[in-house]
This record gives structure tokens, sequence and C-alpha cells, in this order.
């Protein structure tokens, strides 16, 4: 599925809402990465923001804090700089076999609520990085030659290829609940009794 085809799918899936997406200042944040992120990333992000998918999969904004810089005194704590670094740290200490990739070749675009972790192997052009999982149930990386919109279109419908993601919440959700963590924060002020 060529990568434009793969987002269209999506967002016939989980049409977007207004305001749903976060700006973002991608020069800094590649920058600060030293790598440029695929597009179609991007674009989720964009359209979605840190969108929670099917109370399942939680993708991860992009931050100026990378692995490195972390720990660093005053770094604002969360995001995608510190769950890689856990990932990194958990590739160090179940290495994948097969797979010929340092942990730094490892960028963490997704959590999921089972511990599971949803990867990046950043190797060649940003747009062809593989889908790398880690299943913590089993203790097991698996890689998916898809990038990751065509990877989470396929979950959603079931298709070939993806069969290892069989016994999540998202295998076959053609009509998946999707929000971010701005539209949750709406949703608690409102509370369930608000008449609006």
């Amino acid at each position: 599925m060529p990568l434009r085809g793969s987002f269209d799918a999506l967002l016939a899936i989980m049409p977007p809402r207004p305001e749903g997406g976060l700006e973002v200042d991608w020069a800094a944040v590649e920058n600060a990465w030293e790598r440029e992120f695929p597009a179609d990333y991007k674009n989720v992000i964009a359209h979605y923001g840190d969108v929670l998918i099917g109370n399942y999969l939680q993708v991860t904004p992009p931050t100026t804090v990378t692995p490195e810089t972390c720990d660093e005194p005053g770094a604002p704590r969360g995001g995608m700089g510190f769950i890689t670094a856990d990932t990194r740290d958990t590739w160090m200490n179940i290495e994948p076999t097969e797979i010929n990739a340092e942990p730094s070749d490892v960028v963490t675009w997704g959590a999921a609520s089972s511990a599971d972790l949803f990867c990046w192997l950043t190797q060649g052009e940003p747009d062809t990085w593989p889908v790398m999982v880690f299943s913590h149930d089993d203790d097991t990386w698996t890689q998916y030659d898809f990038e990751m919109t065509e990877f989470l279109v396929r979950v959603l419908q079931a298709q070939s290829g993806v069969e290892a993601m069989i016994d999540t919440p998202l295998w076959g959700e053609r009509h998946p609940t999707y929000a971010n963590s701005a539209e949750h924060r709406r949703a608690r002020e409102v509370g369930p009794d608000h008449p609006g």
C-alpha cells in the first residue's frame, strides 16, 4: 500500500475531528533527534495528536527531549524521549534475534495498555522504516515491513502480514474509538452529567 494510500485509509477508518491535531516544530524535533521522521507519522500527529486508539494504543507525541537528554536537569518529563530510552533498555535486555540493529536504531512511536511497545527501526529513509513491536506477554520482538499507518490499517482491518496482532483489542476493529489527551481533558472537565 503506498504511503499516501495508507494514510487516506486511516482517515477513512478514523475521520479526524476539528482541533484534533498537534502543532509541532518539526525542525526543532528533528534537530534534537538528528533524524527526520516519517511523513505518515507527521500526518497522524497533525490530524489526531497523541491519539489513543481503541483504549489500547497511544501514539507518542514528538518532543525535543531525546533518550540522551531525558535525564538532564529541567528536562520536561514523559514523551517520546523517555519511552524510547526505556525501549532501548528493553532491547538491550531482550535483544531480538535475527534483527541486525543497535538499540540506538530504535525509536518508539506508541505504547499499549498491555505494555507492548511500537517502534521504528530507523535504518534507511524515514518513509521506509519498518515497525517493530515488543510483546510484553512473551518478551518477543516482531518486525513488520510496513510503515506506521499501513501497519495500523492492516491491524484494524484484520489484513494479512500482521497476524501476530490478532490477540490485541485493535484486531479487526474497523470503527475504533479514538481520542487524544486534549479531548480526554475536555471530557473530564465537562463531566458525565453536563447537559451539553
